[in-house]
C-alpha cells in the first residue's frame, strides 16, 4: 500500500513523497496472520527519505532537508 504527499525543501522546490508500508507475516501453524509493519519513505524518483518527525524529512544521498507545509 502506498500513499503520496507533497513536501518543500528551504528554496520551495516541491517534492512528492511516497509512503510505502509493509506487512509482516505472523502465521503459524495455527492459522495466517499479518501485521503492519514500520513505513519506509521514498521520493517519486526513489530516493530515500529519513523521517525526521510528522513534518520534516532528510534525502539520504544529499542531506536535504524536506519540510511538510500544513
Amino acid at each position: 500500500m502506498t500513499n503520496m504527499f507533497d513536501a518543500y525543501d528551504d528554496e520551495g522546490n516541491r517534492y512528492v513523497v511516497h509512503v510505502r508500508r509493509s506487512y509482516i507475516n505472523t502465521g503459524d501453524l495455527s492459522g495466517s496472520g499479518r501485521i503492519e509493519g514500520l513505513p519506509s519513505f521514498h521520493l517519486s524518483g526513489g530516493g530515500a527519505l529519513n523521517r525526521i518527525d510528522d513534518q520534516t524529512f532528510e534525502i539520504v544521498a544529499t542531506g536535504k532537508r524536506l519540510m511538510v507545509r500544513a
